[in-house]
């Protein structure tokens, strides 16, 4: 199968070509890539929400291409391929060319690798780090090459900077290398510990930040993995069995896919190798079970998205745990089949995209900043606009559209912008955005007389189909009697 890899690398490029486009279709990028672009704007340490890295990349790849929202689609694909080609090298360790090739392409089966690809945020820059550490981690246990275990720490270092939770991939690499007599050697040896090290180097201006900010990116944390709707004990096993439900139907077209070729095709024999079958299982399977032991535990309800990077060993772990002779004809229709999957995947976005009548789909953001802006101009008699605060949404899509320079002051809360300049925006004032009314009123409980009473604005949102919905905002105007009192 001399052209399989020319297959590979084909088909990497048609998928990011695919899934560059079709999103192209929103007139507004997702919320989620809005708020990374706003971070990596002001190019902090960090954000009370995830760690910089998202930010740091995301900002100045939407400069290179002039303000094209496309390029965030670009930079979604790009940590795809990325990561796809990492697993397709991690599983070459593990098998032979045609089914690493294979296992790779297994990976598009699974929603995080397409559908849910086009919002670029910490969970798709996940897909590419996680495999990437996972490759020189192993490289690094069996080559014991300084150059290995130096890229794994760089990879590691920037796999906390870019969300926390890929903890539980350093607990699963961790549990490989007590379990594994071999590994446990790492204890001893000396280029280990400098990845530890470079590591540490590498976050630690980040840990700095967090000290400066009263850690407030865990307060975060702390908020999403709390709770649940369900009130009684029964949470305990319902919100882990959801979760798990979820990745499972997430993965349900590659798991369809590899027991619909299995089983029409020759079964070979497992053969076992020690070293490789633990370190697929534990770092296959471990990052999944230590969530769903967290939720079993403590009750709290997880997010479906935390799984994003979890399942990336799927592929190489079904083909070297089952595994069967692959003829040429079989791996041609293997790629063909991972082919029409993405295909179908877009074809299903494509018709979500022409169908819903959602703002965060179908808000011309450029139209609405400018909308912002005259308001303000308005009332102030051409004063600038230099601060938009309130809502997530409007917020960040103020400071990333307006004309002028324009800083989020996202919820109205100081601690949520470290960019915040409490004495300059007092004396400057902000437009305030609220999505309904009991959102204005908290604003207007927090800042009184220095906040006006709130006015309606209708937006209206079409379809391509041209049904239209309404939605009632309401915005006023900030501004600090105190402040202006001193300056006068």
């Amino acid at each position: 199968m001399t052209d399989i890899k020319q297959k590979f690398w084909l088909f990497l490029l048609c998928n990011l070509v695919l899934w560059t486009l079709v999103p192209l279709w929103r007139e507004s990028l997702p919320m989620d890539t809005q708020e990374a672009m706003v971070w990596g704007k002001y190019c902090l340490f960090g954000t009370t929400k995830h760690p910089p890295l998202s930010g740091w990349l995301a900002y100045p790849f939407w400069l290179l291409f002039n303000h094209w929202d496309g390029a965030m689609y670009l930079l979604s694909q790009i940590f795809v391929a990325l990561g796809v080609v990492y697993i397709y090298r991690l599983a070459r360790e593990f098998l032979s060319e045609t089914k690493a090739v294979l296992a790779a392409l297994l990976q598009f089966g699974i929603i995080y690798y397409d559908f849910s690809s086009v919002e670029y945020n910490v969970n798709v820059i996940s897909l590419a780090l996680w495999p990437m550490c996972a490759f020189y981690f192993w490289r690094g246990y069996k080559e014991n090459k300084w150059s290995d275990w130096l890229l794994f720490g760089i990879f590691a270092g920037l796999n906390v900077l870019n969300k926390y939770a890929c903890g539980v991939l350093f607990v699963a690499l961790g549990l490989f290398v007590l379990i594994n007599k071999d590994a446990r050697k790492l204890f001893k040896n000396v280029k280990a510990y400098m990845a530890a090290a470079v590591a540490l180097f590498i976050i630690a201006p980040h840990l700095w930040w967090l000290y400066e900010h009263d850690f407030g990116t865990f307060a975060y944390l702390s908020q999403r993995s709390s709770g649940g709707k369900i009130a009684s004990e029964w949470r305990h096993l319902l919100y882990p069995l959801k979760f798990l439900t979820a990745q499972i139907l997430f993965a349900a077209a590659a798991f369809i896919t590899y027991g619909i070729f299995y089983y029409r095709s020759t079964r070979e024999k497992f053969v076992d190798s020690c070293a490789k079958t633990q370190f697929l299982l534990i770092v296959g399977f471990a990052p999944l079970a230590i969530w769903l032991t967290v939720s079993l535990i403590t009750g709290n309800a997880l997010k479906s998205m935390w799984g994003f990077p979890c399942l990336f060993l799927a592929g190489p772990m079904l083909f070297y745990f089952f595994p069967w002779q692959i003829s040429e004809k079989q791996a041609k229709n293997f790629v063909v089949t991972m082919a029409v999957w993405t295909t179908l995947f877009a074809v299903a976005y494509t018709v979500q995209i022409w169908l819903t009548k959602s703002e965060r789909f179908h808000t011309d953001c450029a139209q609405v900043a400018d909308k912002f802006e005259q308001i303000w101009n308005d009332e102030t008699g051409g004063t600038p606009l230099e601060y938009a605060g309130g809502d997530v949404w409007y917020s960040d899509m103020a400071a990333l559209y307006g004309k002028k320079e324009i800083k989020p002051m996202i919820w109205m809360e100081t601690k949520a912008n470290p960019w915040f300049d409490e004495k300059d925006f007092a004396q400057k004032g902000a437009l305030v955005v609220a999505t309904d009314e009991r959102e204005y009123a908290r604003y207007m409980a927090q800042y009184g007389a220095d906040l006006s009473a709130p006015t309606q604005m209708k937006l209206t949102f079409k379809n391509y189909f041209g049904k239209a919905k309404e939605k009632q905002i309401y915005y006023g105007f900030y501004r600090s009697k105190k402040e202006n009192a001193d300056e006068k």
